[in-house]
């Protein structure tokens, strides 16, 4: 058996002995391992806006013995971490090696009466595991279905929707700090969360490869989150796409339907357009700015801002001055940006922040389209739009 067959040319073996006897069974299944290594790899298929660069290698790990081995054999290589790739936009090819964990698993390691732990794999799917809680009844993370990516890129983005945070339920983060491959156990008030924002997005990008994460949720809940459009006002609340297929008492069920059936009034399929869903934060403003803006538009909402402490979008930021989060699907919106197209990119025509693409759009071609549309905003209304979206130039 010449094992040489089973190897690139530019991916080196570690195995000693391969020619001494071992096992050929081993041999295969460390040959698989290191098979796994795609070299000139298209990314694709890897982010949701189907943008097609590449990536000098391209690495899924199954367990963390893989990212260990990967992390020695390629130490010397720049690193990118890519989860499920909803939140990221590639402008040019990774010269380097993209990580995807997709280690799985849900297990529950401690359960009472009322609560229940339970540990995740970083490598499933978030919209999954949402379902999963739902399925038994587990409370806490329901208002967050259909947020795509991977649980690893949840905790990381630090997501919220329909008034529910990933902060929430969140307790502990396992992680693999990538220059010492030690693992590392990290508390949310250790990873800076904030208003869309995380240690994980700035600080620590792809310093820390998150394993899995632990959440703390409900049993037996009869209480739930559904006052978020309620404030909205502009969509409709969720009692009343509630009240229009259950009664009361709503189960955990009914209520993740609702959000199903809103968010599906308001978003694209992946399957037709290219898209990371919401392009841009909604801003914070002074309440003075605010007041400014809602002369101009009739019911314009706000928000509470809650630690505040990252420097705000705008150059308001006076001491001694309260904030407001806005809508900024609301100011695109009334520059009439919902449903505009320029050549392969457009904005979706049921939702201003939704920029999308026809699937054959560069990463160019995106950067130039929301740079008109910040621009547009910034002219307009004085403020400064930042994008929500990770962009990999």
């Amino acid at each position: 058996m010449n094992y040489q067959d089973y190897f690139s040319d530019s991916i080196k073996i570690h195995a000693i002995g391969f020619d001494h006897g071992y096992d050929e069974k081993i041999i295969r299944t460390l040959v698989y391992i290191h098979m796994k290594i795609k070299e000139n790899a298209s990314l694709k298929k890897y982010n949701t806006f189907n943008i097609d660069v590449k990536a000098k290698y391209l690495v899924e790990l199954e367990s963390k013995e893989e990212c260990l081995d990967v992390l020695d054999k390629y130490k010397d290589e720049k690193i990118l971490i890519l989860g499920g790739g909803s939140n990221i936009l590639f402008v040019n090819d990774w010269n380097g090696i993209v990580l995807r964990p997709v280690f799985k698993g849900i297990n529950i390691i401690e359960e009472t009466e009322n609560s229940v732990l339970l540990e995740v794999a970083a490598g499933e799917e978030w919209d999954s595991f949402v379902r999963w809680c739902v399925k038994h009844d587990y409370a806490g993370v329901e208002n967050m279905v259909l947020i795509p990516g991977s649980v690893g890129g949840a905790v990381s983005q630090n997501i919220a929707a329909y008034g529910q945070n990933i902060t929430d339920t969140l307790t502990s983060i396992t992680v693999i700090e990538l220059s010492t491959k030690k693992e590392i156990t990290l508390k949310p008030e250790e990873c800076g969360y904030e208003y869309r924002r995380s240690n994980f997005k700035n600080i620590w990008k792809n310093k820390y490869l998150i394993t899995s994460a632990i959440f703390e949720l409900k049993k037996n809940n009869k209480e739930f989150e559904l006052s978020y459009h309620e404030r909205a006002g502009r969509y409709g609340s969720l009692k009343e796409e509630l009240d229009a297929f259950a009664k009361e008492p709503y189960s955990i069920q009914d209520v993740m339907e609702a959000i199903i059936r809103q968010r599906n009034k308001r978003l694209p399929k992946v399957e037709d357009l290219g898209t990371c869903g919401s392009f841009f934060e909604n801003p914070v403003v002074t309440v003075e700015k605010y007041n400014e803006l809602a002369k101009k538009m009739e019911d314009l909402q706000s928000y509470p801002v809650e630690n505040l402490s990252y420097n705000v979008n705008t150059k308001d930021q006076l001491e001694g001055h309260e904030y407001v989060k806005i809508p900024a699907g609301r100011l695109l919106d009334e520059l009439g940006w919902k449903g505009k197209w320029d050549g392969n990119v457009g904005v979706f025509e049921k939702h201003a922040l939704c920029v999308v693409t026809n699937k054959k759009a560069s990463g160019k071609e995106v950067v130039d389209f929301i740079e008109k549309m910040k621009d547009d905003v910034k002219k307009n209304y004085g403020v400064e739009l930042v994008t929500e979206v990770n962009i990999i130039k």
